[in-house]
């Protein structure tokens, strides 16, 4: 059963920080895109940038903290 933990929790962490990277590469992606008004860029900023970023930080402190049963 724990090795079953395990391969969750690491695979959670992978999925997790695949998606974060691609956050932020999308978001880079789109920082100097000049397409992009300067407001909507402030609000995918603020919007999704940052929201994102805090889920992404809290899922992987809860999913490291169960890995090393915290």
């Amino acid at each position: 059963m724990a090795t079953w933990r395990i391969i969750i929790n690491v695979f959670l962490i992978i999925v997790i920080l695949g998606a974060t990277i691609a956050i932020i590469l999308d978001y880079r992606e789109h920082k100097n895109d000049e397409s992009i008004s300067p407001e909507d860029l402030k609000a995918l900023r603020r919007s999704h940038f940052k929201f994102a970023m805090l889920v992404a930080a809290w899922l992987l402190y809860v999913h490291v903290g169960r890995f090393f049963n915290w």
